[in-house]
């Protein structure tokens, strides 16, 4: 008995310690907010996540909304601790037909290095524009390997004939109805850290998702 009760116990102290280290993560932001921005370039028209922040978030864009140079701002659940935002962007390749477009955002990705994000103060951190040549970055890939991504995509919105519309036009040249390939930012992650016991430790990424194409 005393060897099942010793068990039972060790158990339920694991339990409890999960428990606790469940409920500091989780309150460990109790709002999250990027502030509107309005750059030379950009823009933004604000965002915002009341009460206590998961380790995961995904922040769908509006069409023209671009997070890049806007401030986000911690609301921590304890005043005095150490944060830092870093900023991870991620390309995905489209397809436009002077218009209507396919977004292959389940094919093949560049993704950057995380980058610093600047700290206005201890909870303000300005997100950072990403170069051209993140904007550009894409893996090579053969004909044969897009028009397979096509029909998958094509497949798994339920449309398999959508792929031979598409297809055949691509890359025609100057011909009306031409689909041409282009690469753009489909993922901007932000990830939220704070200093503990002399380490960094992640509390919560945020994806937000911007429109490929118009």
């Amino acid at each position: 008995m005393h060897g099942i009760a010793r068990w039972q116990l060790g158990t339920l102290l694991c339990l409890m310690l999960l428990c606790v280290s469940l409920r500091a993560h989780t309150q460990a932001l109790v709002g999250l907010r990027v502030l509107p921005h309005a750059g030379a370039d950009t823009s933004f028209s604000g965002w915002r996540h009341e009460g206590p922040v998961p380790p995961l978030l995904t922040v769908p864009l509006e069409l023209g909304d671009e997070v890049y140079g806007a401030t986000l701002q911690l609301q921590p659940a304890q005043p005095g601790e150490t944060w830092r935002v870093r900023v991870q962007y991620e390309t995905s390749l489209g397809l436009s037909a002077e218009g209507p477009h396919l977004d292959l955002t389940g094919w093949k990705h560049c993704v950057s290095g995380w980058e610093a994000a600047e700290a206005v103060d201890a909870v303000s951190f300005v997100l950072p524009t990403p170069s051209a040549e993140q904007h550009a970055c894409f893996p090579p890939y053969t004909q044969a390997e897009l028009e397979q991504a096509v029909r998958a995509h094509a497949t798994a919105q339920g449309d398999p004939s959508q792929a031979d519309d598409w297809i055949p036009r691509i890359g025609q040249g100057d011909a009306l109805g031409t689909v041409l390939p282009f690469v753009a930012i489909s993922t901007v992650r932000v990830r939220v850290e704070v200093l503990r016991k002399g380490r960094w430790v992640v509390v919560s990424t945020v994806s937000f998702l911007p429109p490929m194409g118009c």
